[in-house]
């Protein structure tokens, strides 16, 4: 690849390895179970597995998606890439635009989970909560994402190193939970008793909250657990070896999530009550590891130093994430080229770093005075309304590239069907299909069950598209296409 000379050179530096590129796709995902885990079990009781497993469809199938695509097609900006190519400018526009709500969403989130476990841990330490108490919970969550900022602009290479260090303690940490936790449950006869009381939940329609509906909120909101594996092709252009790198780490990560979210949330509602953790929104991963058999009192200590660390690597990730989306937009002309500028000195966008982490953190200081808990279930209620558009665009344009353009490399996803139109064959799999439609059914349910996500989810589009219009109608005009 040649050598950037100047600040508005459009190649960003190839600096990404395999476990670089699986660390994006699981931290960013991995670290949503540390999220929402209590809040699963408080509206799914005892079958909150299930819901975790039924929302686990989506993830799969747009992950094996991206993973297609991205090496189809390596470079910055993914989802709004696809999209544009299979279905013209402005669907590339809402894709990405729908991508960008997530990830700055996703920095504001993480950072106040991340204070969630730190305020933990300083309970540990100091006795002291402070830091879960208004307004130094958001305070410090501000603290933390314009640190995220300066790291990001010197450079993926330390960013990617950061994640990669604290995912590899973390996958020792979530074996920690499997060892001691399994074997617990199954010699004491809990995984049968559970067994029992999923069959009677789905009998009575009692869940441990009030009726189907609960379940069916709960699976609305176990989707924002597995939202974020579409970080790996975010980085596509600063990934090495891409055909090889992006489908292992890709297939790696989407395994290592649904295991680890189906196993712990088992635990959840197997090793104590649902109800205890349940009740502890802002850190529910210590209460699950404080009643693990043998290392539980000091297990908790060292989960919540983990939460602290895993989800702090979610926020970077965000960061990450949004920065590329918005450069490759600029980049491709879908929003003012001043957006894909690239420092001379570090080779990263730093022009979007900036702007990005500004507005995550003018988010968190507009609702400062808010309670903890309060402000956490704020920005989650509109986590996933985003992503879930641009999902559904990446499953369609998987479908539509095979077709448009059969010839191309890479690595191509299996289930394959073939499908004739006019004279020719194509070779279409079943995975976007299926993919396409959970995510659309799984974003109705967001829109109907989650007003807040609902309404700003509206607006963001609303304002994302007026100014998209705008923008090209200065700049002369593209027709769709």
């Amino acid at each position: 690849m040649p050598q950037v000379q100047g600040e508005d050179s459009q190649e960003l530096k190839r600096e990404v390895g395999i476990f670089g590129s699986f660390s994006m796709g699981y931290a960013d995902v991995g670290a949503d179970i540390y999220v929402v885990l209590g809040v699963i079990a408080l509206f799914a009781g005892v079958v909150s597995p299930l819901a975790f497993a039924i929302a686990a469809t989506t993830y799969v199938c747009t992950g094996l998606c991206y993973a297609e695509l991205a090496t189809a097609y390596p470079v910055a900006g993914g989802g709004q890439y696809y999209s544009l190519k299979a279905f013209g400018r402005i669907h590339g526009f809402v894709a990405g635009w729908g991508l960008m709500l997530d990830y700055t969403i996703d920095i504001a989130l993480f950072a106040l989970a991340t204070v969630g476990y730190l305020g933990t841990l300083t309970f540990f330490l100091f006795r002291s909560g402070l830091l879960l108490t208004s307004p130094f919970y958001g305070l410090t969550a501000i603290v933390l994402i314009l640190l995220l900022l300066a790291l990001n602009v010197v450079g993926i290479k330390y960013s990617s190193r950061f994640n990669e260090a604290v995912i590899a303690v973390d996958l020792v940490t979530v074996g920690l939970f499997l060892v001691f936790g399994l074997p617990s449950i199954i010699s004491s006869g809990a995984i049968l008793r559970w067994v029992a009381n999923v069959v009677s939940s789905f009998q009575t329609g009692n869940f441990g909250q009030p009726g189907f509906y609960s379940f069916v909120y709960a699976v609305s909101l176990a989707t924002a657990s597995y939202i974020g594996i579409e970080s790996i092709s975010q980085a596509a252009e600063e990934t090495k070896r891409t055909a090889e790198v992006i489908p292992r780490a890709t297939k790696a990560a989407i395994s290592s999530v649904v295991v680890v979210a189906i196993a712990l949330s088992l635990l959840s509602v197997t090793i104590s009550p649902w109800q205890v953790v349940a009740n502890n929104s802002q850190a529910p991963a210590v209460s699950l590891a404080s009643n693990l058999p043998i290392i539980g009192g000091v297990f908790a200590v060292w989960v919540a130093l983990m939460g602290t660390l895993v989800c702090y690597v979610s926020t970077n990730t965000g960061v990450i994430g949004v920065s590329r989306v918005m450069y490759s937009m600029g980049r491709l002309g879908l929003m003012p080229r001043g957006f894909s500028k690239v420092s001379s000195r570090y080779r990263t966008p730093y022009v979007t770093i900036t702007i990005f982490t500004v507005i995550a953190s003018l988010l968190l200081a507009v609702y400062i005075a808010l309670p903890g808990a309060d402000l956490l279930d704020l920005i989650t209620s509109i986590y996933n309304f985003g992503a879930l558009v641009a999902y559904m665009y990446v499953n369609a344009a998987a479908i539509v590239l095979r077709v448009k353009e059969p010839g191309r490399t890479g690595w191509k996803m299996p289930l394959n069907l073939t499908v004739r139109i006019g004279d020719k064959p194509y070779q279409v799999s079943v995975i976007p299909v299926v993919g396409l439609v959970s995510s659309f059914v799984v974003w109705v349910l967001i829109v109907g069950l989650h007003p807040t996500g609902r309404v700003i989810g509206t607006v963001w589009f609303a304002i994302g598209i007026a100014a998209y219009l705008i923008y090209q109608r200065y700049r002369g005009g593209s027709k769709d296409g």
